[in-house]
C-alpha cells in the first residue's frame, strides 16, 4: 500500500487479539469491520441450512477478512472464523473501502488477493470431490503450516474431519497411517509435522497449484 494511502487509514487501525474460535463474520450479517491479519489462521467455511460446514479457504497474514464488505456486498453467505489464534488490525469497512475505490497499489493488491482466493476455492472444491483423504489431509496441514509459519498445529481430529467434509473415523485412520510412516507426530489436540518433504509427496497437486499461485503473486515470505 502506498504511504499516502496507508497514512489515510493508519489512525483508524485498532490492534486486536484474535483467539481461537473468534468469529470475524457470520452468514447474512453486516460486515462492519475488515481484519488485516498479523498472525493466526482464518478459515472460510461454507454452511448448510442444518449448520453443517466444510472449509473452502484459509488465509493468514498474507490477507484480510471482510472481502465481501470491501467490495460493497455487506451480506455474506459463509462464516469466517479463527482456527489458529493470532492477532490483527481492525478497521471499519467503510473507511478501508473508500481507499480501495481510489485505485492505485492498494486496489491492485486487493485484486491479487481476490485472485488467490478464487484459485484456492476452486482447488478446494475439486480436492474435496476427487482426491483421497490422505492427500487432502496432507494438503490442509501443509497449507495451515504455511499460513501460520509453524510446523506445529493445534487441532483435533473432529475439527479436521469437519474442515475436510469427512467422517471422524476416516480421519483417524488416515492420521494413524501418516504417523506410522513418520510424517507427523499426533497427540491429542496437537499435530507436529515431522517430515515435510514426505508430507508434500502425499499431498495432491492442489497444494502445489495454490502454493505456486501465492508465491508468484506475493512471494514465499507470507
Amino acid at each position: 500500500m502506498p504511504e499516502s494511502q496507508y497514512a489515510a487509514i493508519s489512525r483508524f487501525l485498532v490492534p486486536v487479539d484474535l483467539p481461537l474460535g473468534f468469529r470475524l463474520s457470520e452468514p447474512n450479517q453486516p460486515i462492519d469491520h475488515v481484519y488485516f491479519l498479523v498472525g493466526g489462521l482464518v478459515s472460510v467455511d461454507a454452511l448448510t441450512e442444518k449448520g453443517e460446514s466444510v472449509e473452502v479457504g484459509v488465509l493468514g497474514r498474507e490477507g484480510f477478512a471482510g472481502l465481501s464488505g470491501l467490495l460493497g456486498h455487506p451480506q455474506m453467505s459463509h462464516s469466517v472464523v479463527m482456527q489458529g489464534s493470532g492477532a490483527g488490525l481492525r478497521i471499519r469497512t467503510n473507511i478501508v473501502r473508500e481507499e480501495f475505490l481510489k485505485g492505485g497499489e492498494f486496489a491492485r493488491s486487493v485484486h491479487s488477493f481476490i485472485y488467490m482466493q478464487m484459485v484456492q476455492m476452486a482447488q478446494s472444491v475439486l480436492c474435496n470431490r476427487l482426491h483421497p483423504i490422505e492427500a487432502r489431509m496432507a494438503r490442509w496441514m501443509l497449507t495451515a503450516c504455511d499460513r501460520m509459519q509453524t510446523d506445529n498445529l493445534k487441532l483435533t481430529q473432529e475439527f479436521l474431519a469437519q474442515m475436510l467434509g469427512s467422517r471422524r473415523s476416516t480421519v483417524t485412520v488416515a492420521a494413524g497411517k501418516m504417523q506410522r510412516r513418520g510424517l507427523i507426530d499426533y497427540r491429542r489436540g496437537n499435530v507436529q509435522i515431522v517430515n515435510r518433504l514426505g508430507l508434500e509427496a502425499v499431498a495432491c497437486e492442489c497444494y502445489g497449484i495454490v502454493r505456486s499461485t501465492y508465491d508468484s503473486l506475493i512471494g514465499r515470505n507470507y
